[in-house]
């Protein structure tokens, strides 16, 4: 039998493989952690900006609501309460019969730890579903052009994305949960140790900046005029940076934070 989302062969009995069983466990608990977020970000007069939002000044009396948000916060409780029914065997469609009164967090926690996840026979379907929801989510709690890669999971190398107030970000294939600091830092370092590794100005200041070490980049300028770095048609080199800002010795142009 093969998975219904990879199409990889699984045992007898199973419509997901354990990857994507994980990967279907893993998005029902984020979507569970952004529950909070949403309802927060149903105030017209918030910013939309992930988990930190801002308080804003508009220039006419906005809407009570953000009716696409309160749109998508339905979509996920129905989905997440009809998932729910058919792991327990109950007519999907069929509200009435099932009496529980659980919140929607409560709801998606106990679908992502449910027994039959990777077995009942929609689940390829569903988590297609799920997955189309949760990119809603994360588009409107961090606008698309707020989030950018910051680097690869330590586990199995997916590109992870986060927005510009994430502290932590969760891969979306193992469910690893990673300080995005720190994901940031081993990104910096694997293009630091690699010579073959080359930017602009602009793009390696970036990076380092992003790691949390401030370099601007009419600093990296000046060191090509002087001849400090590294450089050739394709651009400056990520070592030859690093090797100065390491070296202690250029406190006077460069500021490192900590």
């Amino acid at each position: 039998m093969n998975c219904q989302n990879c199409k990889t062969i699984t045992e007898g009995g199973y419509s997901l493989c354990e990857t994507c069983e994980l990967r279907f466990a893993g998005t029902l608990l984020r979507l569970a952690r952004d529950v909070t977020p949403l309802h927060d970000s149903l105030d017209a007069t918030l910013h939309p900006g992930g988990h930190s939002p801002t308080r804003i000044q508009t220039a006419t009396p906005p809407t009570p609501i953000r009716l696409d948000v309160l749109d998508l916060i339905d979509m996920l409780d129905a989905t997440a309460r009809e998932l729910w029914r058919c792991l327990d065997g109950i007519d999907a469609l069929d509200w009435r019969k099932d009496k529980r009164n659980e919140d929607l967090k409560a709801t998606l926690i106990a679908c992502a730890g449910h027994p039959r996840l990777a077995t009942f026979a929609d689940a390829g379907f569903y988590m297609h579903v799920v997955d189309g929801i949760a990119r809603k989510v994360d588009a409107a709690l961090d606008p698309p052009e707020q989030r950018r890669e910051i680097g690869t999971c330590e586990l199995c190398e997916t590109m992870l994305t986060a927005g510009a107030a994430d502290q932590w970000v969760t891969c979306p294939v193992c469910g690893r949960e990673q300080r995005a600091q720190t994901v940031k830092l081993r990104r910096l370092k694997t293009l630091c140790w690699d010579d073959s590794r080359r930017g602009s100005a602009a793009e390696i200041a970036k990076v380092f900046t992003d790691a949390g070490i401030t370099v601007k980049r009419h600093t990296l300028t000046v060191w090509k005029s002087r001849g400090k770095l590294d450089v050739t048609p394709q651009g400056i080199s990520y070592s030859s940076v690093y090797r100065l800002v390491i070296s202690g010795g250029l406190d006077k142009e460069l500021t490192v934070t900590a």
